[in-house]
């Protein structure tokens, strides 16, 4: 595609300058007898690599390769196992993921008979009268698509006021509301809506989080606690061949503690860092990038400063994504959005058209890559028109304005996103999870472009897979599964949870699935020169898998994991079940 930009005039340059070195510069490590995926322009495959000082040296037949070492060169026998570039998760949030799980293990819960059988089990292991946080378990996943019942909840626990967050309500037992000092039918609670069940009994609570904050109160950890849990996360990322990830939604502080992990040598894989704030106003933008004294590229190759992030539209999963159509009263019901009277409600939109274009042309002016938060067809389209807005006044295409989420592309809005330059990073783990859903709610003209890999990749629009993981530290049973396998399997066969396709045009080949999470990764971050392919002066990431992605059975996609994981050269994970025949010399 013609935003891949790997030229290859530089690359035979370094190939022939690396191949004529002089052999009292040997590589420090070479891997030999493979079947290593260069994704070059032309999709090579060669046998053998050299790296030296954290960078490919040379790439080459295993003859050619074993003639470059030195006697202290390290080789690694492949034994025909395959490689890939390292895998760039583009949407993230370790540092929540890693808080969290400080607290209590996440569960993936995918029935409301497996949440009463958590309740169950929690309310044997912490004294009567403490509440009990339901892990996040979205309604448009369970298998029941429906909010439990306050039935249903008591019979889980009548001990310990229980809580169940979803489409940004809470749903909670009898002793939850006696907590909450809602005992009548009558009483109300100041700030909140109450959704009532059928026998008029309290059961949602809308907009009231803060009263149930003052009885569970968010824990504090110590800096030293928060870097162990944020080395944890990046310790689970590399087993599953991810090397380099973009943070999507980090503060000061967030920076701060990724500088201090950095400082302390337990950086592991690269990081980019999104900085997400809410701005009204161009002068705000000005203003807290004087204060915060970092804009994009600020950093080295592994912490560096990538957008500025503000979100625009609400979320599929609680009802406010804003659509290009109405809700409707079976939508509003699915989300019990009761108080939502406007027959023409078509969800929430945050900005208007001229603030984003204050707003975009201010972080333009000061170097900004931006993104935004952007789930609904509609705000798109609005953003668009703030964008093509400002790039009357100042171009942006090589900006690499980003999208992040755009559930549902439309053809218009995708030529429009090619002709401005700008990227879409997406979730095809979502799209596995709540494409039921979307198709039994929305519909199939719904579900068909939902996550719509496909129709934005053959658009010519930059796109990138990845999982918005922040909850779990279980690669395939996390909030969010982070395993890039699991992901690539879903873009290449379209099929859900549940065995479903719907789209099939959306599907991608293997070849196209991976240059999701590499080389267009890699453009995302203004990278391409540097990683998301494995050429000669690239960085010294790379994945070993335990099976060939390109030949296996396309069931196994999901299954495959890495037997080395490779970043700058050097090993971050290493799989105790790795082959005795990938021998050192």
């Amino acid at each position: 595609m013609r935003f891949l930009t790997c030229t290859l005039a530089v690359s035979a340059l370094l190939t022939i300058t690396a191949a004529a070195a002089p052999a009292a510069d040997p590589p420090d490590l070479i891997l030999t007898g493979g079947r290593i995926a260069t994704l070059d322009e032309q999709n090579s495959f060669v046998e053998a690599i050299a790296i030296r000082d954290g960078l490919i040296r040379a790439t080459g037949t295993t003859a050619a390769i074993r003639r470059m070492a030195g006697p202290e060169t390290r080789e690694i026998k492949l034994a025909g196992r395959t490689v890939i570039p390292g895998l760039i998760e583009t949407h993230c949030h370790a540092i929540g993921v890693g808080l969290s799980a400080m607290n209590v293990p996440y569960r993936d819960l995918r029935s409301i008979g497996e949440i009463q059988a958590w309740v169950q089990e929690r309310a044997q292991e912490v004294p009567a009268g403490r509440w009990i946080q339901v892990p996040r378990a979205d309604i448009t996943r369970l298998a029941e698509m429906r909010f439990p019942t306050r039935d249903e909840l008591d019979g889980a626990s009548a001990t310990h006021p229980v809580s169940l967050t979803s489409a940004r309500k809470e749903a909670l037992n009898g002793a939850a509301w006696k907590a909450l000092g809602v005992e009548k039918n009558s009483d109300e609670l100041s700030g909140a809506k109450i959704v009532r069940d059928d026998k008029g009994r309290p059961w949602l609570l809308s907009g009231g989080s803060q009263y149930i904050r003052k009885h569970v109160p968010r824990p504090e950890y110590s800096k030293e606690e928060k870097l162990r849990a944020l080395k944890r996360v990046h310790d689970a990322y590399v087993s599953v061949g991810i090397t380099s990830i973009f943070e999507r939604a980090l503060n000061a502080d967030g920076w701060r503690l990724y500088q201090a992990l950095k400082h302390r040598g337990d950086l592991q894989l690269r990081v980019t860092a999104t900085i997400r704030q809410q701005f009204s106003s161009g002068k705000q933008v000005e203003d807290f990038t004087t204060k915060l004294c970092l804009t994009t590229g600020s950093g080295d190759d592994w912490l560096r400063v990538g957008p500025l992030k503000i979100t625009v539209d609400g979320g599929i999963h609680w009802g406010t994504a804003h659509l290009r159509e109405p809700f409707g009263p079976r939508r509003i019901n699915f989300y019990k959005n009761e108080t939502l009277v406007d027959p023409d409600y078509n969800g929430q939109l945050r900005y208007s058209v001229d603030q984003m274009r204050d707003v975009f042309l201010a972080g333009h002016k000061l170097g900004w890559q931006m993104c935004c938060h952007v789930a609904g067809d509609a705000a798109v389209d609005r953003i668009l028109d703030a964008l093509e807005a400002v790039n009357e006044e100042l171009p942006l295409k090589d900006r690499r304005f980003t999208l992040t989420h755009a559930y549902f592309p439309v053809k218009d809005a995708i030529e429009r996103c090619r002709r401005l330059g700008v990227c879409v990073d997406t979730q095809s783990y979502v799209y596995y999870r709540d494409a039921r859903f979307i198709n039994r709610i929305y519909g199939p003209n719904w579900s068909s472009r939902f996550i719509g890999v496909g129709e934005w990749y053959r658009g010519g629009v930059p796109v990138t897979i990845n999982s918005d993981h922040m909850i779990g530290l279980d690669p395939d049973h996390s909030m969010n599964s982070f395993s890039p396998f699991l992901q690539l399997f879903i873009a290449v066969t379209r099929r859900d949870a549940y065995g479903n396709v719907y789209g099939e045009h959306q599907k991608l080949s293997r070849t196209e699935a991976l240059r999701c999470v590499t080389t267009n990764a890699a453009w995302l971050g203004f990278d391409e020169g540097r990683k998301g392919t494995l050429e000669p002066g690239r960085f010294a990431d790379l994945v070993v898998l335990d099976r060939d992605y390109f030949t296996c059975p396309e069931n196994d996609i999901a299954a495959i994991r890495p037997t080395l994981t490779i970043v700058a050269g050097k090993i971050t994970f290493e799989s105790p079940k790795r082959s005795s025949s990938e021998g050192n010399r």
